[in-house]
């Protein structure tokens, strides 16, 4: 507090039994009043002498009062310091012993000082209003000071199409609504609700509405408020500002709409108009979340067939059209409700329709309509939809499930042109329950060596006596028999787990003709089984390479098998991994010729070393003598090009007979051995013999 305006006051002890003989008094109220201690013992100063003769009674009748209940006395009196002077005082004391009372005096002459000290507060806050002013006039906010108990609004603005006086303020602000005339109808409750809470206590408050008070047109205005209250409590003055928030507004709503459209974007796929992934998995949770009582609901899972030949042959373009066009359809279907198009040519749908019948026939109704518009289109071609669908059950349902269930049932009719639409059964549950046992079990299937290679034996036809081998993975199982290739090669091809299983196995070859060049045997070549998965990694014929330079082993010895499968993908990279094969000292062959995907126009320039004959071209020779016109001129055209020969398959002597006639000499089959474990191979065909 400033000094100037301090009070001073001092204490002073006082014995009222013996006439108010002062027994002490502090260093302040010896400053304030001149009695020094020293000076009031030395002349047993009493604390009634101090006051004129008119107010020792009232004291003394105060100083009793107090007394009978042990209460508060407070008598205002002058007092007549030391040096004469008289000086107005505050004297207050509780008395619960006459013998010694504390009294505290003050001085309360300061009635000018106060009145100067008031004169800067209202010269500091006028300034302030004129500084507030000042601010108004060059801003675009508009500052109020509200006076509650009189109900004036006053505003620094004049410029407004409020009715205001000379002084810029309205009268009856509140008490006639007259706000409301200039709010937007949608703001005016909340309006005087916001008022309503600022009047009923002491509080900031911020609340936005829209008025045509100060522009043209409805605009949009903040009012940050403070409202004040007298010592009851009682609200008494509000004040606030009001801010044109018109752009910011406009920029929220501009945000708003941008940051839809980038929702939009975000679960949209831009070619179809379709939902992506993600959209569509949010969009439909929350449309099974509401399902209609009584229909029946499903997941259709679909992709257009040969749909990359469209993109290769006809360009991204049509490839886009055509996509588009299916998009049409699924909308167009009378069970549609919503759809996705997760990539490429892959679709997922929702449906729905008042039973399980009606359902299937609206899909397979949209896949025909797109079937044949595609016909009208693509005379030549035969672009079909394959197409699966999920029967949601009632509850809720794993929507990522469902969709897994849609793609099963889809993949099962994938290559089928008679079935227009797939439906999922517990049996296709149940085979990808098993592929992923599969999945799960071959690593430790390879750590614990239940993954065997079994060698088949190759003979010369017409000597009887061999000349190679296949190897062939086998998977034992826990009581002690295999499962056979087709149960789990398919699966890993599908999942991409066939390089360990093909590495695995080529180890294992490897070792092996180590082992017999070690042992001193006659080393026979042995062929090994590679996936066309391994054709498109990159470092797969390095990969074969640092393999086999780990072993002792002739390179001249290992066969690369690779499958006839193999063409039907790039034939210029297929044949750049043979050369680099053949470079370093492999032999390389073809498995399975003859299937369907390659022609003889490609074989005969393809690098390899061995055409292997599926065994489909010799099963009816015996008593087909077009098939065995046919696989004589076929061989023919083999021969031209270089590659050697071998059966496979070979079941009958007749068989044998035949191909040995016609000037071949190579094959294997049930007829000579069939496969079988390493250690019986070898007892068999390298132990024991005059080699050993």
């Amino acid at each position: 507090m400033d000094e100037n305006c301090r009070l001073n006051a001092g204490v002073c002890r006082v014995d009222f039994t013996d006439s108010g003989k002062i027994l002490s008094v502090d260093d302040d109220f010896f400053r304030s009043t001149g009695y020094s201690l020293d000076y009031v013992l030395e002349k047993e100063v009493s604390f009634y002498s101090l006051f004129e003769d008119k107010a020792r009674e009232d004291i003394e009748a105060q100083i009793n009062s107090a007394a009978e209940v042990g209460g508060v006395f407070c008598v205002r009196h002058n007092i007549i310091t030391r040096d004469g002077s008289s000086m107005f005082v505050h004297c207050c004391g509780i008395v619960k012993n006459l013998k010694c009372v504390d009294i505290i005096v003050s001085d309360c002459n300061c009635h000018d000082r106060l009145d100067d000290v008031y004169k800067k507060l209202i010269r500091k806050v006028e300034e302030q209003r004129d500084k507030l002013h000042m601010v108004a006039e060059n801003t675009d906010d508009v500052y109020y000071d509200y006076d509650v108990k009189r109900d004036i609004m006053h505003l620094t603005v004049s410029i407004t199409r409020f009715r205001l006086d000379y002084d810029n303020c309205l009268e009856n602000f509140l008490g006639s609504r007259a706000a409301e005339e200039f709010l937007h109808p949608d703001d005016c409750e909340a309006y005087f609700d916001g008022w309503k809470s600022a009047l009923e206590r002491p509080m900031k408050g911020t609340m936005e509405f829209r008025t045509k008070a100060y522009d043209d047109d409805y605009c949009w205005y903040s009012d940050a408020f403070i409202s004040f209250a007298d010592e009851s409590g009682k609200v008494t003055e509000v004040f606030g500002r009001l801010s044109n928030i018109q752009k910011l507004k406009t920029l929220t709503t501009k945000s708003d709409k941008d940051s839809e459209y980038i929702r939009f974007l975000l679960q949209t796929d831009q070619l179809t108009g379709l939902y992506n992934r993600k959209g569509f998995t949010q969009n439909a949770a929350n449309a099974l979340s509401e399902r209609q009582e009584g229909m029946v609901y499903a997941i259709v899972y679909s992709d257009i067939n040969d749909f990359s030949y469209v993109n290769e042959n006809f360009g991204y373009e049509t490839g886009n059209t055509m996509l588009r066009d299916y998009t049409a359809c699924l909308r167009g279907g009378a069970s549609y409700i919503m759809g996705c198009r997760i990539y490429s040519d892959y679709f997922i749908c929702l449906c729905r329709s008042k039973n399980r019948a009606a359902l299937i026939r609206s899909v397979e109704q949209q896949n025909l309509r797109f079937t044949t518009m595609q016909k009208k289109k693509f005379p030549s071609g035969d672009i079909r939809i394959a197409c699966g669908m999920y029967i949601l059950p009632d509850g809720d349902i794993e929507l990522n499930t469902a969709i897994d269930n849609a793609n099963l049932a889809r993949r099962s009719v994938k290559h089928s042109s008679s079935i227009l639409c797939g439906i999922y059964s517990q049996r296709m549950r149940m085979q990808k329950i098993y592929e992923q046992s599969i999945c799960n079990e071959l690593h430790s299937a390879i750590k614990n060596r239940q993954i065997e290679m079994f060698l088949q034996p190759k003979f010369h036809l017409e000597k009887r006596v061999i000349i190679g081998a296949e190897a062939l993975a086998r998977w034992r199982n826990p009581n002690g028999t295999y499962k056979m290739p087709f149960e789990f090669i398919p699966v890993l091809e599908k999942v991409g787990y066939i390089d360990e299983l093909d590495f695995f196995i080529y180890g294992e070859v490897l070792r092996t003709l180590e082992k017999w060049k070690h042992d001193g045997r006659s080393i026979i070549p042995v062929s090994v089984n590679f996936s066309q998965h391994h054709i498109t990694q990159p470092k797969f014929v390095e990969n074969i390479i640092k393999t086999a330079d780990k072993y002792d082993v002739d390179k001249g010895d290992v066969e690369i098998e690779i499958t006839e499968s193999c063409f039907s993908g790039d034939t210029q990279a297929l044949f750049s991994v043979m050369d680099k094969l053949r470079s370093v000292g492999f032999k390389v062959s073809i498995d399975d010729f003859g299937i369907g995907y390659s022609t003889l126009s490609v074989l005969m320039n393809a690098p390899v070393d061995i055409v292997k004959i599926d065994k489909s071209f010799i099963d009816n020779i015996e008593q087909n003598k077009n098939d065995r016109d046919f696989v004589a001129n076929m061989c023919s055209l083999i021969d031209t090009a270089k590659k050697d020969i071998i059966f496979e398959g070979v079941e009958t002597d007749a068989q044998a007979a035949i191909l040995c006639q016609s000037g071949y000499t190579k094959a294997q089959g049930w007829l000579f051995d069939k496969a079988m474990p390493l250690d019986d191979f070898e007892q068999k065909y390298m132990y024991n013999n005059v080699d050993k």
